[in-house]
């Protein structure tokens, strides 16, 4: 799954959540879904912080790797 396609569904997770009394059975696997789609996404944009810093210390020189 993609960075967005991930962002996608937490947006439709939170908007079913939002809903007025959605079943609890499914209200607690939505939240699991979205806890783990979150940490993905934070391990992503982590990665992704990472490569722009190091593209910002290589900047003077040769930025290969992309």
């Amino acid at each position: 799954m993609t960075f967005e396609q991930a962002m996608q569904r937490l947006d439709e997770i939170v908007a079913r959540l939002s809903e007025e009394n959605p079943p609890l059975e499914e209200s607690l696997s939505l939240y699991a879904e979205g806890a783990s789609l979150i940490a993905s996404c934070n391990r992503e944009l982590e990665q992704a912080r990472v490569k722009l810093e190091t593209l910002e210390i290589k900047k003077d020189g040769e930025t290969n790797g992309l």
